[in-house]
């Protein structure tokens, strides 16, 4: 089911690349069967910067979709800045389920307290 060089592994795109592209250093090149393809979403940011990405530059998706790879929904971060991001969304789905718990809680007081 070959489509024309772009697969769906999981959460991310892969694109193949040719050995001519100018960004065909950045394919993967682990034993696997993913040999001359690259995440879609580095593709896309090292387009936009007209060079290859550094193996240690990370592209986060802004809206946490993995394979909504629009430039608008890419971010070029360091390591750190990703591990920071990242806790910091977690610590946001926990603010907003206590929200979500503690709006419900509310409204049950309130239907209570109109009885």
């Amino acid at each position: 089911m070959w489509a024309g060089g772009r697969i769906h592994n999981r959460q991310y795109i892969m694109i193949r690349l040719h050995s001519d592209s100018p960004f065909y250093p950045m394919v993967i090149t682990t034993n696997n069967s993913y040999g001359g393809y690259v995440l879609e979403h580095r593709l896309v940011m090292a387009g936009s910067l007209n060079r290859c990405l550094k193996p240690w530059e990370i592209v986060h998706h802004k809206n946490g979709i993995k394979d909504d790879n629009r430039l608008e929904n890419l971010q070029l971060v360091s390591d750190d800045e990703h591990k920071q991001i990242t806790l910091l969304e977690k610590h946001i789905e926990k603010l907003e389920l206590i929200i979500a718990k503690l709006e419900i809680e509310n409204k049950s007081l309130l239907e209570n307290h109109a009885i």
